[in-house]
């Protein structure tokens, strides 16, 4: 007759089954949707430079932006292994939504069975279990693993990186261990730079091994030049891209500054409410106390203090981008899993009865899904629509090489959608400044000017701006989401084409006459000090 015991070692590769499944399926949920979600404009950056590796060659070292006016648009980025790859499936099926958010569902799926055999080391085999039931529910792991961004791959290599790392310490003469976990370490730190995180959790094993010696160690020491060789040569390469070319860009470089503790706060606050869900974030804080042996059990307070550290020293990136706080889901889901299996045996030992545990056990989980799905649901809407909605429209009326101004807040979802060379047109300070500097841009080449919904306010507050418009240049779209002018009706010398009479004329005349100034969407190779994007 078969035992207890065994019978539940054959059924729980089924569970974790059901449950890889069940993980997978919620984040092909809307895997074809359009980038019009509330991460829509980091989605566009990528999406822009994956399509641009496909129409125009698949150079690897040169990511292209398309919001840099007529320039060709290099900018500094993290090495774009993601979008790479989408480019290489447009091969295949075209230019699809659903290729780049399926990068992100294929590189979570493989970071299931590497986190639950992590856990499963640290901990015990039961505290993994848990651990992935709630690494599979956090909202922020969900949305981020369904969006076009480098984040869950960066987070699934590290992830994976951590593990072999353990293996290779355990065994340090195996050379294969020893490449793959130094492979896996170099390309999370590609794919996403502050992934290099996960060396403090890395020091922290070296020291469980080695003690003090491990400074001693040769091995390690290769293994930190290899792991870190490639990164360093990489983003010294972005980092001559955003110095060589316009717009002068390196993704993330605003991101590193210190905040006020108050703005600390929020972002805790966000962390809690919205990013692991107060059930999970309790959970975390229990088994970050619970008592537990092993020679590793610190692993992930250590990465925890490595996240902590991060969000410190990289408060404004922080603060803007959620996403930042990615690697915090699979540490409080350990904790969780950890904090679940000591709650059900101290229950197993008060109770007769295994029902109590269990139903506890399905409480929790049933609050976390609930939480999640509260918590993500409002991200999915189209805020981004107004944007898209305008793209389409620019890609089937606007000729090719003709550029696009986008006025006010604006993402580069417009841009993407438009297939089409843009610029960005940013908060003018009165009406003769947006004069001018609409004038100065349909000079450099401008042909198309698109306000969106959400700078309708333009024309009512810039009254001068809006009458220079209306006299000047047609309204070819005009409804509730965008508006577009077309600016072909005045050449580039400053004459009047025969449109609208000798008032535009004289208006014009009077606008070429402006010194010039700074704006954000120059002739290549200058460069404008007031050009900017958040990246």
């Amino acid at each position: 007759m078969i035992s207890k015991e065994r019978l539940l070692r054959s059924r729980k590769p089924i569970a974790l089954l059901a449950l890889f499944s069940v993980a997978i399926f919620v984040r092909l949920i809307k895997i074809s949707q359009p980038f019009v979600d509330a991460w829509s404009w980091r989605q566009g950056d990528v999406a822009m430079i994956a399509e641009n590796f496909y129409r125009h060659g698949f150079n690897i070292l040169y990511p292209q932006i398309n919001w840099a006016g007529i320039s060709p648009g290099y900018v500094g980025t993290e090495f774009p292994l993601v979008p790479y790859i989408a480019s290489l499936l447009y091969v295949l099926v075209g230019v699809q939504e659903w290729i780049g958010r399926s990068i992100s569902v294929i590189f979570f799926a493989l970071s299931l069975p590497f986190f639950y055999l992590l856990v499963k080391n640290v901990f015990n085999e039961r505290s993994a279990f848990f651990a992935v039931g709630a690494y599979i529910l956090a909202p922020l792991g969900i949305f981020t693993s369904r969006s076009f961004m480098p984040d869950m791959p960066a987070l699934s290599l590290s992830i994976i990186a951590l593990y072999y790392f353990i293996l290779w310490l355990d065994t340090p003469r195996n050379l294969k261990l020893f490449i793959v976990a130094a492979f896996l370490t170099t390309l999370a730190i590609l794919v996403k730079l502050p992934s290099i995180i996960i060396g403090l959790p890395f020091l922290y094993i070296s020291w469980r091994c080695h003690g003090p010696k491990l400074f001693q160690k040769p091995e390690l020491w290769v293994f930190v030049v290899a792991s870190l060789i490639l990164p360093v040569l990489w983003y010294s390469h972005a980092y001559s891209i955003s110095l060589k070319y316009f717009p002068f860009h390196m993704f993330g470089e605003k991101g590193l500054r210190i905040l006020p503790m108050d703005q600390y706060w929020e972002i805790l606050r966000r962390t809690i409410f919205s990013g692991l869900t107060p059930t999970l974030f309790a959970a975390m804080l229990f088994g970050m106390v619970v008592p537990v042996r092993g020679d590793l059990r610190y692993v992930f307070h250590w990465w925890l203090l490595a996240i902590a550290l991060f969000v410190f020293f990289a408060g404004e990136g922080t603060r803007r981008h959620e996403w930042y706080q990615l690697p915090i889901v699979p540490v409080a889901a350990a904790f969780a899993g950890l904090a679940s299996d000591f709650g059900l045996a101290r229950l197993k030992k008060r109770m007769e009865s295994s029902f109590v545990g269990v139903a506890t056990c399905i409480l929790f989980f049933s609050s976390l899904g609930y939480g999640s799905y509260s918590d993500i649901s409002p991200l999915y809407r189209p805020q981004a629509g107004p944007f898209w909605k305008a793209g389409r429209e620019l890609s089937n009326m606007v000729p090719h090489g003709a550029l696009v101004i986008f006025a006010g807040d604006v993402n580069p979802s417009a841009i993407y959608y438009s297939k089409r060379k843009g610029c960005y047109f940013y908060h003018p300070k009165d009406s003769q400044d947006a004069i001018e500097t609409l004038e100065r841009l349909r000079r450099q080449g401008g042909r198309y000017l698109v306000l969106n919904r959400y700078s309708f306010w333009w024309l009512a507050t810039y009254k001068d701006f809006q009458r220079h418009l209306d006299l000047l240049y047609e309204r070819v779209s005009d409804n509730s989401e965008y508006i577009i002018f077309d600016l072909s009706n005045v050449d580039f010398e400053g004459k009047t084409l025969p449109m609208k009479g000798t008032e535009a004329k004289s208006n014009v005349h009077s606008i070429e006459s402006t010194r010039e100034q700074s704006c954000s969407c120059p002739a290549p190779g200058y460069r404008c000090p007031k050009a900017s994007y958040k990246g």
